[in-house]
């Protein structure tokens, strides 16, 4: 997969675009760790042309320091969009991402045609709190990451580059995402979204993975409350990143959904 750079913005950013797959448009929205094009995505091309850009700060994107809020992301995605020439578009969004793919929705109904929230962020109860991954130790960001922490996702996410010089690019990596992330979702990913959320009238898919330790299966009920056009798929044997641990089911309940 080759990235393309597209100037927004009269040239503000530069963003990385990942883009492959013909029919309708689907924005991606990668969650805090970044965006790599994974099988997920490679399987989603094959039925939809998926754009998924990497957020300013994170990749080869530049541009961040113009992103001074939460709210300066959402127009910036869709300026985005407007560069690319996207009118309608269907939105898939995971964690970080997902909250992100929900304030579109709710910027501007008319544009998206469907979303899918996979584990999003962006509402909040005192009584099960989304987990705080910048105070937590890797080992205990993999246990609330997955169901089943000997999966092979699970062990590629710890696994390291053996080569020196890619160990430092790869850190190096790691902290762009991690502190742009910091941006918008510390100290806590609430952002007023519940004071938007009704706005959003495009059908919804919220997908959870039921041992989800990061952002608790329970807001999934909060969401589905919430967005009026909404229906809940829950997979058994997942955690906070289904599309990896339940990589045929995540994508059989979205294409089924999207059509």
């Amino acid at each position: 997969m080759e990235p393309k750079n597209v100037a927004v913005a009269n040239g503000r950013f530069n963003v990385e675009v990942l883009e492959d797959g013909s029919g309708e448009d689907l924005l991606y929205l990668h969650a805090a760790n970044g965006l790599t094009w994974d099988p997920f995505l490679e399987d989603l091309a094959k039925r939809y042309h998926v754009i998924a850009p990497k957020l300013p700060g994170t990749g080869s994107s530049t541009g961040q320091e113009h992103l001074m809020d939460h709210h300066d992301v959402f127009y910036f995605l869709w300026d985005l969009l407007d560069e690319l020439s996207v009118d309608q578009v269907n939105v898939v969004g995971h964690s970080m991402g997902g909250w992100f793919a929900a304030e579109l929705a709710a910027m501007q109904p008319g544009r998206v045609r469907k979303l899918v929230l996979i584990s999003p962020m962006g509402l909040w109860n005192d009584g099960y709190p989304v987990a705080d991954p910048f105070a937590m130790l890797p080992d205990e960001i993999i246990d609330a990451t997955f169901h089943d922490t000997e999966h092979p996702a699970a062990k590629a996410m710890q696994e390291k580059p053996e080569d020196e010089a890619e160990v430092v690019a790869w850190t190096v990596e790691q902290a762009k995402n991690l502190s742009t992330a910091a941006r918008f979702i510390w100290p806590i990913p609430d952002k007023g979204l519940s004071k938007r959320i009704h706005r959003i009238s495009s059908p919804t898919l919220l997908l959870w993975g039921k041992s989800d330790g990061m952002t608790p299966v329970r807001y999934a009920e909060d969401f589905n409350k919430a967005i009026a056009n909404s229906e809940i798929a829950i997979l058994e044997a997942s955690g906070h990143i289904p599309q990896a641990e339940e990589p045929e089911a995540t994508l059989a309940k979205i294409t089924a959904f999207l059509g």
